[in-house]
């Protein structure tokens, strides 16, 4: 008597949504890392990335956790695996405009 298993090993694929973009830069989320806290923070996770605008080639690109204050539109980067509860301070983004809608486009949800 034979015996087959199938095991079907997978990561669950994240698939980022573009949710800003200016010049040779982006930022995109996943929607599914979406998660208000009792205070109502979010925090989702981000994905920068700048492209060369010669080729379109991705040159640089990092992934940090969001914590955002969506009602007075402030932020802060945590790593990865960090928690909102770890925020010290809180930024405005006065002059960044590829923030700004970030902050905009994820308090949407």
């Amino acid at each position: 008597m034979f015996f087959s298993y199938s095991f079907k090993l997978s990561a669950d694929e994240i698939e980022w949504i573009e949710v800003s973009k200016a010049a040779n830069e982006s930022i995109f989320i996943d929607p599914n890392s979406l998660n208000y806290d009792n205070r109502g923070f979010l925090s989702v996770m981000t994905k920068y990335s700048e492209v060369n605008p010669e080729d379109q080639n991705i040159i640089n690109t990092a992934s940090y956790l969001m914590a955002i204050d969506c009602e007075n539109r402030l932020f802060s980067k945590l790593p990865v695996n960090g928690e909102i509860k770890q925020v010290k301070n809180w930024e405005n983004p006065i002059n960044d405009k590829l923030i700004k809608k970030t902050i905009m486009n994820s308090c949407s949800y």
